[in-house]
């Protein structure tokens, strides 16, 4: 069990793998996990997922469900027979699921949190943060209009 006093770590010593064959969707991920401060490598199936985990298993894996080749739920199955049963995975799918299947992909032992595509940014950095249980850096604010320097 987890003491609530334990500190939180710096997001830059988590390394996340992102593998979505949407090059749009694999760029928005891979830049919403960077401005938290993540460490990112990115793959677009399962099957170069699975050679960047064999090289380097990452903290924590984002996937999508439908890619060509090895899809994320062969790619899921893949890496528990291999042995990275620990590795949390964040399911993100834009694909229409039924509610049963699911249910079927949250019962898989490493996968935490099933997200669905357009995934909002913030709701990503905190499911990134509290499964990583890292601090998320401090955001900075624009100046409000009173505060910024006027006009020569």
């Amino acid at each position: 069990m987890e003491s609530k006093n334990q500190p939180l770590a710096n997001p830059k010593d988590k390394r996340i793998l992102i593998v979505d064959d949407d090059t749009n969707v694999l760029t928005f991920l891979e830049m919403a996990a960077q401005l938290e401060g993540f460490d990112v490598v990115t793959a677009t199936n399962g099957t170069e997922a699975a050679e960047k985990v064999a090289q380097r298993p990452p903290d924590l894996i984002i996937t999508d469900l439908m890619m060509p080749g090895q899809g994320g739920y062969e790619f899921i199955r893949a890496l528990q027979g291999a042995g990275n049963a620990s590795i949390p995975i964040i399911v993100v799918s834009g694909s229409h699921i039924e509610a049963t299947t699911v249910a079927m992909i949250r019962q898989e032992a490493n996968v935490v949190e099933f997200l669905r595509k357009p995934v909002p940014m913030n709701t990503l950095a905190d499911s990134l943060h509290h499964v990583l249980h890292t601090a998320a850096p401090p955001k900075e604010q624009s100046p409000g209009i009173n505060e910024r320097p006027k006009p020569s």
